[in-house]
């Protein structure tokens, strides 16, 4: 950039916001209008002077844009009258700037409904500032909760532990990070937020992440970029005392120049989402270290959990069950059809002294009391179903950002046309596409893998599903006609199936699995109930033992459903039925 100025100036940057698809209507306007006001006659003062025939065209020449200097090079004689006269024309830059301010006046509604549509995505995406995010009422107990755990742990410098249980996408990390964020207006220095998604972490990046987190935070926290933090290297226990120790000398350091050490110590948030899923039959190592440091560290920790489970402490080992404060908040479901209808008039009116504001308040107020809009047949639909508001307004953001005017967001509104179109791509079902997909190869193990868990009840191996493969191939082949040659030698079409050998299969296998029609019994059964687990726990110790052909899986999608997925034109339908 250094040297395109150098070379070509400094570039001019424009402060006007420019449409892409008016670019080239602008310029050619500009060139019409430039050629237009070059072709206008210029008159001189008086109403009946004569019409000179020299000197006009040498004035335009010479003068450019210059009305008083043209007059006066026209007829020099006109005097004051030419002057007065001149006076009361219009000047063309006159005529440009009235029709700037037609424009201008045109254009403010819609630059309302700019306004109106940029603050509406931003409340959809939950993007606005904190003093303007509003929760919805049926979680208002719950939020209470967490804001004054949050407040005993950042402000009093005490350390909690407690998790959230509740059905999904239901504001559980939303109450969490709301309350953050308005803590963080005040007391931006006095924490260090760590973020964990057990779907995302699992133990070993969960502790390179949070020592990552650490040293990014604690550095901007000092304002000293050249700390050289090394605390992401070794076992878990190492690794935690190297955070303590971090954590400690930061805290000690801050303490050195101050009278109120308690006020200067700095508190760890943890939010994890999932935790259930560090909560496996497995070691639990990272949670045991984590409850350990609430109760022993010198500096306040805090420990908030995001889960779906309802009986997630059930699945806790001993020694981290008794290092937790076993304290658990309840997140409240709808309920009640009226309770719904009032959590989505909260999550979609508009809050601001805006015209369009109001209009779409109103239009949403109506529609939510008219029993017979398709709005409110959509928001019955999703009561039925999900009760999620957060997937409601997943699909009103389309509409919203199509939008050109409030008339039309408020005539897509009373259609529902996009919102029905945004369900139908989310309800459509991804395993089916993943079956048109795939191979021919792959397609037949699956069929032949859906066809042995029917038979044995959910349990399928490597083995069963390769010689159900096999034996199908050759009652495939003996049905394909055969053509009796006069040499009295039987001759077989080449569009017989091939057997193909074990070990090429096993590729295919694998593949199968990587795309998630195959999973471990383990994996499935990991915390529907406390045998499962322990039937889990005992299966992953001797999984390194069980050979790769016996291990065993359970089909995630069944042969019925296969049979309504491959085309009838395929070879293998006939195998989809038993």
């Amino acid at each position: 950039m250094e040297d395109v100025d150098a070379e070509f100036a400094p570039l001019r940057k424009s402060l006007q916001a420019v449409d892409a698809k008016n670019i080239i209507q602008d310029i050619s306007v500009n060139h019409e209008q430039q050629a237009f006001l070059r072709k206008i006659r210029l008159v001189t003062g008086q109403k009946h002077a004569p019409k000179p025939h020299v000197a006009i065209g040498s004035a335009i020449a010479g003068v450019d844009g210059d009305v008083d200097t043209i007059t006066a090079a026209i007829s020099p004689n006109t005097g004051n009258d030419s002057k007065n006269h001149a006076g009361k024309r219009s000047h063309p830059s006159d005529d440009h700037d009235t029709a700037g301010l037609k424009r201008k006046q045109a254009t403010d509604p819609s630059s309302s409904f700019l306004e109106f549509q940029s603050y509406f995505l931003r409340q959809l995406n939950g993007s606005l500032p904190p003093h303007a995010t509003k929760l919805p009422k049926f979680v208002n107990e719950c939020s209470k909760e967490v804001e004054r755990i949050l407040k005993q742990s950042i402000i009093q410098k005490e350390s909690h532990s407690a998790i959230m249980v509740g059905p999904r996408s239901h504001y559980k990390t939303a109450v969490i990070e709301h309350h953050l964020s308005l803590l963080a207006q005040k007391y931006d220095q006095q924490f260090v937020t760590i973020r964990l998604n057990g779907l995302i972490h699992s133990e070993q990046a969960a502790i390179n992440s949070i020592a990552f987190q650490l040293e990014s935070r604690l550095q901007g926290v000092h304002g000293n970029q050249d700390l050289a933090f090394s605390i992401s290297s070794g076992s878990l226990t190492e690794v935690f005392e190297k955070v303590l120790r971090l954590i400690d000398t930061t805290t000690i350091q801050h303490t050195k120049s101050s009278s109120s050490s308690r006020a200067e110590k700095i508190s760890v948030i943890f939010i994890f989402d999932e935790i259930d899923t560090f909560a496996g039959p497995l070691r639990q190592t990272l949670l045991y270290n984590l409850f350990d440091m609430v109760e022993h560290a010198r500096v306040p920790v805090c420990i908030l959990g995001c889960t779906t489970k309802m009986n997630v402490v059930e699945h806790l080992e001993k020694r981290v069950n008794s290092r937790f404060s076993q304290r658990i908040i309840y997140v409240p479901s709808i309920k009640t059809f009226e309770e719904f209808l009032e959590a989505i008039q909260e999550a979609f009116c508009v809050d601001i002294p805006n015209e369009c504001a109001t209009k779409w308040n109103e239009t949403l107020k109506h529609l939510v009391q008219q029993e017979t809009s398709n709005f409110r047949r959509v928001v019955r639909n999703n009561y039925e179903t999900f009760r999620s508001t957060v997937l409601l307004k997943n699909s009103l953001q389309i509409l919203v950002a199509k939008a050109k005017s409030i008339q039309a967001l408020i005539d897509g509104l009373e259609t529902c046309h996009w919102i029905h179109g945004y369900n139908r791509n989310q309800l459509g079902n991804s395993m089916s596409s993943k079956v048109k997909s795939l191979s021919d190869l792959e397609l037949a193990v699956l069929v032949a893998a859906a066809r042995v868990s029917l038979k044995t009840d959910d349990n399928v191996n490597f083995n069963l599903a390769y010689a159900e493969y096999s034996d199908m191939v050759k009652e495939t082949n003996k049905k394909m006609p055969i053509i009796p040659p006069a040499t009295g030698t039987s001759l077989m079409l080449e569009s017989t199936l091939r057997v193909w050998k074990k070990q090429d299969v096993k590729n295919i296998w694998e593949n199968i699995i990587d795309l998630d029609f195959l999973a471990e019994r383990g994996s499935v059964g990991l915390r529907v109930s406390a045998s499962a687990a322990f039937q889990a726990s005992n299966y992953h110790t001797t999984a390194t033992i069980i050979p790769f052909d016996l291990r065993t899986y359970q089909m995630q999608i069944t042969l019925h459903e296969l049979r309504r997925t491959v085309p009838k034109s395929s070879v293998y339908y006939n195998w989809t039925q038993l």
